[in-house]
Order: C-alpha cells, then sequence, then structure tokens
C-alpha cells in the first residue's frame, strides 16, 4: 500500500476514534460552547472539543505510520528537528487555544500563546522564510525575514480563527488546503511535509463527520488556531524551491481567509469598533444573507476553495505563478462582482474617502456617510431625530454604530460640521450604550461645542433619543423571535414626536 494512503486512512480512523471520545468527554465533563443570546446561536449545547481530537489523531497517524512504513520513517527522521517543533508548537496553539475555549482569554494574551508557538517554529524547526519568488525573481529578505515570517504565521492562525463560523466551513476548507499542500510538498520533493498534510487532511475529514451540520462537536480556537498554524509551517516548507519559498500557491491557496480577515478589519476599523468585536459580517454570514442555504454556502465556499487549489497546483506542476494568482484574482472577482462579498467594506471605504476628499477641498457642509451593513430596521429615524437638532443642540459630530449580530442587524452612520471649534477645552463628548431586549447593541457618540445653554438639557434631549432607539432595538428582537416561531412581525419605525429640552 501507498504510504501516503497509509498515513490518511490511519488518520481518518484515528479521528472517527478520537473525536468520538473526546464528544463523549466533552459531555460528562461540561466541555461545552453553550448558546450566549449574541454571536452563539445555535439550538443547543456543542462539544468544543474538535482541536484536541485533531491534534490527537494527526500525532498518532504519523507516529503509527512510521512503524507501518519504512518511507514514511526515513522521511520523518531525515529532518527529525522540523516535525518535533511542529508537534511542539502544535501542543502549545492548542494548549493556548483550549484555555480561551475555556476560560475566554483576553486577545493579548492569546497573541503571547501565538507567539511562542511560532517562536519553536523558528528556532527549532528552521521555518524561517528567508527568500521569496514571485514570477521568477527571488528576494531575499534579510533582516526582515524573521518579522515577515512571523507576519505570516499570525495572519495565517487569525485568518482561518475567524473563517471558522459556520458548521462544516473550516473543516471543508482546511481538508483541501492540506490535501493540496500534500501534492505541492511530494512534486517539490519534500515528504515529511507531505505526509505531515496528508495527515491533518484525514485528520479533518474524519472531524467533518460529527462538524457537517447539524454539527455536534466543534473545533474550537483549540483546533483552528491548530489549522491555521500548522497549514502556515507546511506551506513554508511544502513550497520550498531550494532555499526560496515560491510565495504564490501559499497565497492562492489562503485567499479566502484572507480576504475575510481583511473585509473584518476594514469593517471594524472604518466603524470605529475593536478589531475582536464580533459581528455577523463574514463571509458565511453574508452569503447566507444573500439567500444561499448553509449547506449551498458550503458548496460555493468549497468550490472556490477547489478553484485556488487547481490554481495552485498548476503553477506548481507548470512552474509558474501566473495560475495561481490568476485563480486568487478570478475568486475576488466573483465575490465582489457577484455582489456576494466585500461589498459593504467597498462602501465604507468609497464613503470614508469621500469625507476625506470633501475636507481637503475645503467644503463647509457637514461631511455625512451611511453605510447598512446588514438588516432592514429604520434606523434612519432615530438618526433623523438628532441631525435635525444638530444646529439647536450645537453638536460637532454624531456616530451611530449598531452590531446586533443575532438579530442580523448592522448599521453605521456618522455625521461632522466643518466648522468645528479650534479650542478642545470648548468641546464635549458622550458615549452612550444602546441596550436592545438586554442586549448591547450599540453606541451613540457625540461632540459638541460648549456654548451659554446649559448642558444638563442638551443631555436629556440625547437621553430621550437613545431611549427611543432603544424602543426600536426591542422592536427588532421582538420581530426577529416572532420569526423564528412562524408568526409574522413586522420591524415597523418607531413613533417620532418633537424632542426639545423643555420637553
Amino acid at each position: 500500500m501507498s504510504p501516503f494512503v497509509w498515513v490518511g486512512a490511519i488518520a481518518i480512523a484515528s479521528g472517527l476514534m478520537f473525536t468520538w471520545a473526546a464528544r463523549a468527554f466533552a459531555w460528562r465533563v461540561g466541555l461545552m460552547d453553550r448558546p450566549d443570546g449574541r454571536r452563539k446561536i445555535q439550538s443547543m449545547p456543542v462539544a468544543v472539543v474538535g482541536g484536541i481530537a485533531l491534534f490527537a489523531s494527526t500525532s498518532f497517524a504519523v507516529l503509527v505510520a512510521c512503524f507501518v512504513s519504512d518511507e514514511v520513517f526515513h522521511a520523518v527522521s531525515a529532518d527529525f528537528r522540523a516535525p518535533l517543533a511542529l508537534f511542539a508548537a502544535g501542543g502549545i496553539i492548542a494548549a493556548v487555544g483550549m484555555a480561551d475555549d475555556i476560560f475566554n482569554l483576553r486577545a493579548r494574551h492569546k497573541l503571547i500563546g501565538q507567539l511562542a508557538a511560532i517562536a519553536i517554529l523558528i528556532a527549532a524547526g528552521d521555518f524561517l522564510i528567508e527568500d521569496v519568488s514571485l514570477f521568477g525573481g527571488s528576494v531575499p529578505l534579510g533582516r526582515f525575514a524573521v518579522p515577515v515570517t512571523i507576519l505570516w504565521f499570525l495572519g495565517a492562525v487569525n485568518a482561518l480563527n475567524l473563517l471558522d463560523g459556520m458548521d462544516g466551513m473550516l473543516g471543508s476548507v482546511g481538508a483541501m488546503i492540506c490535501a493540496c499542500l500534500g501534492a505541492m510538498a511530494f512534486e517539490y520533493g519534500h515528504p515529511m511535509e507531505g505526509f505531515m498534510a496528508i495527515a491533518m487532511a484525514g485528520g479533518l475529514l474524519a472531524f467533518l463527520r460529527f462538524n457537517l451540520p447539524p454539527a455536534s462537536v466543534y473545533l474550537g480556537d483549540c483546533g483552528s488556531m491548530l489549522v491555521g498554524l500548522t497549514i502556515a509551517a507546511l506551506a513554508t516548507r511544502a513550497c520550498l524551491k531550494g532555499p526560496t519559498l515560491a510565495i504564490a500557491s501559499p497565497l492562492a491557496l489562503l485567499i479566502l481567509p484572507f480576504t475575510d480577515t481583511a473585509a473584518a478589519i476594514v469593517r471594524r476599523k472604518l466603524t470605529g469598533r475593536g478589531i475582536a468585536v464580533g459581528d455577523r459580517g463574514h463571509l458565511h454570514h453574508v452569503l447566507q444573507n444573500r439567500g444561499l442555504t448553509r449547506a449551498r454556502t458550503l458548496i460555493l465556499i468549497a468550490a472556490l476553495t477547489g478553484i485556488a487549489s487547481i490554481g495552485a497546483l498548476t503553477s506548481t506542476v507548470l512552474h509558474n505563478d501566473f495560475a495561481a494568482l490568476a485563480s486568487a484574482l478570478a475568486i475576488a472577482a466573483i465575490l465582489v462582482s457577484g455582489g456576494l462579498f466585500g461589498t459593504a467594506e467597498l462602501r465604507l471605504i468609497r464613503e470614508r474617502g469621500r469625507g476625506i476628499f470633501s475636507n481637503l477641498r475645503g467644503r463647509s457642509a457637514p461631511v455625512e456617510m451611511e453605510v447598512r451593513l446588514q438588516g432592514e430596521a429604520d434606523w434612519a429615524e432615530v438618526w433623523n431625530q438628532i441631525t435635525e437638532q444638530a444646529q439647536e443642540l450645537n453638536l460637532a459630530s454624531v456616530f451611530l454604530d449598531v452590531n446586533a449580530p443575532v438579530w442580523h442587524e448592522g448599521y453605521h452612520r456618522r455625521w461632522t460640521r466643518k466648522d468645528q471649534p479650534g479650542d478642545a477645552l470648548s468641546v464635549w463628548r458622550v458615549d452612550l450604550p444602546l441596550l436592545g431586549h438586554g442586549q448591547l447593541i450599540g453606541r451613540l457618540s457625540v461632540s459638541g461645542s460648549r456654548d451659554r445653554e446649559c448642558i444638563a438639557e442638551k443631555l436629556m434631549v440625547l437621553s430621550r433619543i437613545v431611549a427611543r432607539a432603544e424602543t426600536l432595538a426591542s422592536e427588532i428582537a421582538r420581530a426577529a423571535m416572532a420569526s423564528k416561531s412562524g408568526v409574522y412581525a413586522p420591524i415597523l419605525p418607531i413613533a417620532s414626536a418633537p424632542l426639545s429640552a423643555s420637553a
């Protein structure tokens, strides 16, 4: 039997066994991902031990294959530092991810764990990217080799972590990428990396038995970060031509997770949210909002990953980067031109650029931008309550950001007056969180110039506007819950009435 068949078969068999046992253990000890009514909206708790099972099955498959196949043994032992470093780094990243799944670590603590795993790969496993090639040209990184390598690993780890948001998605995408990396590694003459990639692909295929909709096991951060680290490490060595990394194929393979991550960064930065603030603007969320079912969303994402894999393999066989880059550009064109993904982020960039251009031209009219990210609620009615009184309240800027993932509502709008006061001491600011049906759904930020009017009266007006915004949010919650129960309940704009400081 072919050695890579041995590795794949053992990985699938052990993956089924370890995932089944881990699920039973999770139910017994309560290691579950539970619905929270905001971001985690599954109908029941789900075991979050897929990452542990994946690490165990991948390691077990390679170890057993070394005993049953001389070819696997020689490939792994020829440069034993690399597989040992990969297993050690994988163990660290899995432990950090599991701690995050249980205790919900802060972002900086996760980053420290990720950097520790990456340091092991660079220092002990020779996973440093020293040269990159594109279209036949080689670029030595020199003193930038270490930071570029760290950015590559961090990008892959966190991109695949963000991509893990729908049943079956990361398992199917990760399995296809690993299988492609295995073929590329054998083509470039790196059998150890090829066997490792096949083992990870087999483990992910076995995991899909428990993760396809409706999932009974999740990868969790433990598994998603492990997959990201492993793919980044294997791509670093599987695509080496001599000492140089052929960068086009790995970038093409990861075009979907990198695109999703880039869109999330743009969306969150331009709306004033924190990078770690969750929303329902990811690729799979947007596709489902476009009317695709979960099954069709999964099929489309798998098909796009297949296009990327074919392009990467073609570039590897032909030793030409054009096919890989063409496949990546084709995927981006399909998503954007088809209106499937990225349109909201492009609108944010366009509106922000329009505001900057307006400022540069010195226009005196207030600068305003509006982007509806999701949903159909009439947030403009709340907005008009504020801007209609902007002159009376002597406002300098208004910022409304709604992020209600569980209700599929996302709305961003801002208004800035040009003739703002030059003296910073004369400006007052207030940042008001918005609640709806007991959930934090966004914030209203207002700044203004201090004048002779009592500022307390202005704040009273703003408090009434906030109350109306929260009333609208409660209407949205009622309609969302009614739609789940099959009762039609349209979302209506809240009744408006003139507001004044003396009201």
